[in-house]
């Protein structure tokens, strides 16, 4: 599968810039978008998220500075500043208004390229590392943390959240044997004392919600006398 490029939205009120920045960014192969003033920007803001947003901050509308504290109170996303506006105060005030970085015009392009690149990189990978602490997957099985939810092959498994508990229990002890006494205090949250049925009862559920028996690449094995264990191809 071709992998997603990166978008980025330019908003800058001369033509000449935003078409020499935009083809530039094109170039390096990102998806640019465009907006002349504050009025196109929030229409585009409205439709989409990209990935780094490139503000003026003179714009004949408004400030780039109302663009930048309205899409902060949606979007962590990054966003560079471009001004004539030099003086340190000046850069002070856009990083006070979020930005993440801030270039004086005239700029060197071969600046705002490496700047775009390093933050849009940044940020994808604080989402990957966010992802992985909340999204486990094993093949064709995928546990979503975040909502309580497992899929397989796409599919909503439709777990119960005690029978999401169980399997997340299980994953996170991949290849060893834990004990129905263990899964009950953990997903009860009360010793189960000598009755363990309800484990059984779920554990039960579980495989046939997952489809275990004709699953290639997953299982959930019984093991007399010990437990169950999750184990992969």
């Amino acid at each position: 599968m071709e992998q997603k490029k990166s978008a980025i939205l330019v908003v800058e009120d001369e033509a000449e810039v935003l078409r020499i920045n935009a083809r530039m960014l094109a170039r390096r192969g990102y998806t640019v978008y465009t907006a002349e003033n504050c009025r196109q920007a929030y229409e585009q803001l409205e439709r989409m998220t990209p990935d780094l947003l490139i503000l003026d901050i003179m714009l004949p509308d408004g400030s780039g500075y109302e663009i930048c504290e309205w899409f902060r109170s949606r979007s962590d996303h990054p966003v560079i500043f471009l001004s004539g506006k030099g003086e340190t105060r000046d850069r002070i005030e856009g990083l006070g208004h979020g930005g993440d970085y801030y270039l004086t015009k005239p700029y060197d392009p071969d600046e705002l390229l490496a700047v775009a690149d390093r933050l849009v990189k940044r940020h994808l990978q604080t989402m990957q590392k966010h992802r992985q602490l909340t999204v486990i997957a094993k093949g064709s099985l995928v546990l979503d943390i975040s909502k309580s939810r497992a899929t397989v092959n796409g599919q909503d498994a439709g777990l119960t959240a005690k029978e999401f508990a169980l399997l997340l229990l299980l994953v996170q002890h991949e290849e060893r044997e834990v004990s129905p006494y263990e899964l009950y205090e953990k997903v009860w949250g009360t010793p189960p004392g000598e009755d363990i049925r309800a484990v059984r009862f779920h554990i039960k559920n579980l495989r046939r919600k997952l489809n275990v028996d004709s699953a290639e690449d997953y299982d959930i094995v019984s093991i007399y006398g010990k437990g169950y264990m999750f184990t992969t191809a």
